[in-house]
């Protein structure tokens, strides 16, 4: 039986039960007029969200699929692409490039650090024959937020490559720009930011990228943007294939909810719940993997306490009815990563606060001296 009661890994997530309602309407069909209504809804939306002109690419996909619908209308046999990674999903983005038979030039950075616009604009230079460069703007397998805005500022205008971000788990959760930053393709998904369950895929383009794309053949159907916009770009707009009309449903109410306080105040008690639980969790004597606060994610912290088993702190964690997430990649094992997308507060922050609190002191060789540790750190003056 399932004991989970407080989801809390990066995705999926836990929705508002508005959301959940609205994923519970009557199917209609997708190429009726109400369909075309939604989708012209949803994209206006998305354009408040994002501050960016459409059209907004919505497709059946998750996270992965946008990343490699990217990489199959831009890159092909003979590209060259820069690849920026601090962590699993850099990693993943340049191995869906890779597999185009398109060449990388990697720079990778240490788990937990965000990469420097200077760094990367260096590389940018000293290879002008790489027309693309792929960037992650939240790294969830660190909680890292790059500074994608700074970056694409560091970058001379002059034969600046085609800006390629992931942002699956950005969007929603932070500000996400790319019109106003110079960002030329972006990728993101339903089930984290976006507080939707799992399903959907989005893709923007600048017109710079639309230009680029419709005069290169795509060797996917499915995910051949030309072919998506034609449809989009009409009276009715409409999917080429069938959607998952209630995620639809989900996602039109879930940009209600993200909207209904204005962006900037969204994008405030984000940060505000991610602050104030790195401030417990150090208090309790875990350490933050992202040392630099400027650099932590606003929508998944990670963290780790010295010379405990961090999944036998998650498996106790699981017997309370707390799913987290561990480590990926280089990080496998060494680390506990908690989720905060939705709109939780003090309540749920006393709960996984609680929570660790107890799971690691019965992980510990000596929990009575953790657990008097921890307390004595909730008691100490400034």
């Amino acid at each position: 039986m399932n004991k989970t009661k407080y989801l809390m890994t990066p995705g999926p997530v836990e929705l508002p039960e508005e959301v959940v309602r609205a994923g519970s309407k009557a199917l209609i069909s997708h190429r009726c007029p109400s369909f075309s209504q939604l989708f012209a809804d949803i994209e206006h939306k998305l354009s408040l969200l994002f501050k960016s002109r459409g059209p907004f690419v919505i497709f059946p996909s998750s996270g992965t699929g946008t990343l490699e619908c990217i990489a199959l209308n831009f890159l092909d046999k003979g590209s060259s692409f820069i690849s920026v990674s601090c962590g699993a999903f850099g990693d993943r983005f340049r191995e869906i490039a890779a597999k185009t038979g398109a060449t990388g030039v990697y720079l990778d950075i240490e788990p937990g650090k965000a990469a420097a616009p200077e760094k990367v604009a260096a590389l940018v230079r000293e290879h002008p024959e790489c027309k693309f460069i792929l960037l992650t703007q939240n790294e969830t397998s660190t909680a890292v937020v790059n500074p994608i805005k700074e970056i694409i500022t560091a970058i001379p205008e002059h034969n600046r490559p085609f800006i390629l971000v992931d942002g699956v788990s950005a969007c929603g959760a932070m500000e996400c720009f790319p019109e106003q930053w110079g960002v030329d393709a972006i990728g993101t998904a339903s089930q984290k930011g976006l507080l939707t369950a799992p399903g959907l895929g989005i893709v923007w383009l600048s017109e710079r990228a639309w230009s680029y794309v419709e005069n290169k053949k795509c060797p996917s159907y499915y995910f051949d943007l030309s072919l998506q916009k034609k449809k989009i770009d009409c009276e009715k707009p409409e999917n080429p294939y069938t959607p998952p009309i209630s995620l639809y449903y989900e996602l039109d109410e879930a940009l209600n909810e993200i909207l209904s306080d204005g962006t900037a105040s969204w994008f405030a008690k984000h940060k505000r719940y991610a602050t104030a639980f790195a401030s417990g969790l150090e208090a309790l004597g875990f350490n933050m993997l992202v040392g630099d606060k400027n650099s932590r994610s606003p929508g998944v912290t990670a963290f780790m306490l010295p010379g405990a088993d961090t999944e036998c702190i998650r498996k106790n964690l699981r017997n309370m009815g707390i799913e987290t997430a561990g480590g990926q990649g280089s990080m496998k094992g060494k680390l506990i990563r908690v989720a905060h997308y939705n709109m939780w507060g003090w309540p749920e922050l006393c709960v996984i606060l609680g929570g660790l609190y107890a799971a690691a002191g019965l992980c510990t060789k000596n929990n009575t001296d953790f657990l008097a540790a921890a307390w004595q750190k909730w008691n100490m003056e400034d």
